[in-house]
């Protein structure tokens, strides 16, 4: 795991709970849904949900927004809403991990995501898996007999 970037999405998080601090639910939701705001850095973003599963905001589907996602899985069937909403209900923030697409790409990798619960939304950000990124993957290229 990549603890570089699982501070970066946390920070992330923090930044948009902070402005919703300075302002309001609805202007906080806005800046989210901005595909030019300030919650957008190269491929890093914010989403929101409430407890429920719908989403509030979104910069890149606007068409899921208002929809519920409770039910929404991953490709190898995990339901990662539902995992991600029971944590922010009893622990309040925490990270999930979950195979899913990636952007402009048919690739499905290793997504992570920090949420945090304020005030009865979840703010979320993530981050994908880099290929070659874990132990396995490197041994795969030595072959059988590992790095001689």
């Amino acid at each position: 795991m990549d603890t570089n970037e699982r501070l970066e999405v946390r920070r992330w998080v923090q930044k948009a709970i902070a402005f919703y601090e300075n302002s309001s639910k609805e202007e906080t939701l806005s800046r989210i849904a901005d595909p030019k705001g300030p919650f957008i850095d190269g491929e890093r973003y914010i989403f929101a949900l409430d407890l429920e599963g719908k989403l509030l905001a979104h910069p890149f589907s606007r068409r899921l927004v208002g929809r519920n996602l409770m039910d929404l899985r991953d490709s190898e069937g995990r339901n990662f809403i539902r995992k991600l909403l029971t944590k922010a209900k009893n622990r309040g923030y925490g990270f999930i991990g979950y195979m899913w697409q990636a952007p402009n790409s048919q690739d499905e990798l290793y997504k992570t995501i920090f949420f945090e619960r304020v005030d009865g939304m979840v703010l979320c950000s993530g981050f994908y898996a880099v290929e070659g990124n874990t132990v396995a993957d490197m041994f795969m290229n030595f072959g059988p007999y590992g790095p001689c």
